[in-house]
């Protein structure tokens, strides 16, 4: 009797957890704030994004609210419009898990937060709106891959349209003006910290021992 084939079973692989659980939250942050807007309530931006610049008005940063020195780290989770949202996520999704299995999710984790709190110190200092968005994380991971294949001394020109296209739209007016700066200068600071850490380096492999002589010596 023939046996039967084992029928294949499609399994899903957490392959990697930092941007997975990053590109999550931030679809909820967005569902939730979307949800609230639309029954006139106010949305979750007002924690999900920096503040404004000293002299900005009712949304410049206090000193002496607690509040706003998280939301210089937290920013980076909220977004105003869906269409940049996606814009941001496809980049991270696309080149994160990538990055993240070279640096490992500590140090990829540490990139972010330098990100985020140096686009919120910059915001805080030049712009006149409350600043949100990971559009300097999405632009990090496009220097880190950049990088990655200077190493390797063979660089795709796939890689530098899309650095320079999206460096294009960041300062032009269109791409959304002096945030979009404050985001790009934010994911090159991003880019050196990564630059000055080392990678993951593999385990060696373990030399494998040679098959031990069982049989006994002839006389």
């Amino acid at each position: 009797m023939a046996t039967r084939k084992k029928e294949k079973v499609i399994s899903f692989s957490f392959d990697s957890p930092l941007v997975i659980v990053f590109a999550g939250f931030s679809i909820l942050i967005m569902v939730l704030n979307s949800i609230a807007e639309s029954r006139g309530a106010e949305g979750l931006l007002g924690f999900f994004s920096a503040p404004a610049a000293f002299k900005a008005g009712a949304g410049a940063f206090n000193f002496r609210n607690p509040v706003h020195y998280l939301r210089l780290f937290f920013h980076i989770f909220g977004q105003r419009k869906w269409i940049n949202l996606v814009r941001d996520l496809s980049f991270i999704l696309l080149l994160g898990p990538q990055l993240e299995k070279l640096y490992g999710s500590k140090m990829l984790l540490l990139m972010f937060t330098v990100c985020a709190f140096v686009s919120g110190v910059l915001g805080v200092c030049f712009l006149q709106q409350p600043l949100c968005g990971a559009s300097c994380i999405a632009f990090m991971m496009i220097l880190l891959t950049v990088y990655m294949s200077i190493k390797k001394q063979t660089v795709p020109v796939s890689c530098v349209l899309l650095l320079l296209l999206y460096i294009g739209q960041g300062i032009s007016r269109i791409g959304g003006g002096n945030s979009e700066i404050v985001h790009l200068l934010a994911g090159i600071c991003g880019r050196l910290f990564g630059m000055i850490q080392p990678e993951k380096k593999k385990p060696a492999s373990t030399p494998k021992k040679a098959p031990e002589n069982t049989e006994a010596d002839s006389v």
